[in-house]
């Protein structure tokens, strides 16, 4: 199942999806709360805990429409890939993997209280919101960001309202025992290596592994990495097991 991040929508897993339904994975994406086709909820906002909740419902109802395969991996972007650790460690029954993609922190680190607005801004997409998740200049062609903006504008012509960033301090790596790829791209400046490496080192799964992808950057399976994105996703997936 996958997850996006902050400033995608499902839609943005579409060419993703697609190669791994060819490859003869049941694949499905999510839009959260206010993202594409997903209305907003009723208060307007949306909050990480809520998020957490949704995707645990919708874990539910794939498991019961496909109950001869196996518990869903959960494969998040960005901010959902924080989403994907903490519904692993609130379900961890309901998970078989969790590939945490572009994100990674320093468990030591808290997310601090924002001030937050009585009502919604509601403020209307751009081009360079849309285009924040390419990151490193000259890594990803012009074309293929300028379809992605194109997408994102139509997808989601209003940004969405998010608050309550502090639940994700309910997030503890330690308690993380499901099977755990962390992957992020080498020219991803949103991801320190080094603190990457504080959080796998702490992180709970004994079955446990971390890919840096050569030369990608935060939409690694947009850019011309896109093969060894699926590649490391399904080689994790697909690992032979331990036997003693």
């Amino acid at each position: 199942m996958l997850l996006h991040g902050g400033g995608q929508t499902r839609r943005a897993w579409s060419g993703t999806a697609r190669a791994l339904a060819e490859d003869g994975w049941c694949a499905y994406a999510v839009d959260l709360r206010g993202y594409g086709e997903t209305p907003r909820d009723k208060t307007g906002w949306l909050t990480p805990r809520q998020s957490i909740t949704d995707i645990i419902n919708v874990l539910a109802w794939v498991t019961a429409r496909h109950p001869a395969l196996p518990k869903p991996t959960l494969v998040g972007w960005s901010r959902g890939a924080l989403m994907s650790a903490m519904v692993a460690q609130t379900v961890p029954a309901s998970v078989s993997n969790v590939v945490m993609f572009g994100f990674a922190l320093d468990p030591e680190l808290e997310f601090a209280e924002m001030e937050i607005p009585e009502a919604p801004a509601k403020t209307r997409n751009s081009a360079l919101a849309a285009e924040s998740d390419f990151i490193s200049p000259d890594v990803t062609p012009r074309s293929v960001v300028a379809a992605f903006i194109e997408q994102a504008l139509k997808a989601d012509p209003i940004l969405v309202d998010v608050k309550d960033d502090t639940d994700f301090n309910a997030f503890d790596p330690e308690q993380l025992t499901t099977p755990t790829l962390v992957m992020f791209g080498s020219e991803d400046p949103g991801v320190a290596i080094d603190e990457a490496g504080k959080m796998f080192a702490v992180l709970g799964a004994h079955d446990k592994q971390m890919v840096v992808l050569p030369g990608a950057d935060h939409a690694a399976q947009l850019e011309d990495t896109h093969d060894a994105w699926i590649a490391a996703i399904v080689n994790f997936i697909n690992r032979p097991p331990v036997r003693r």
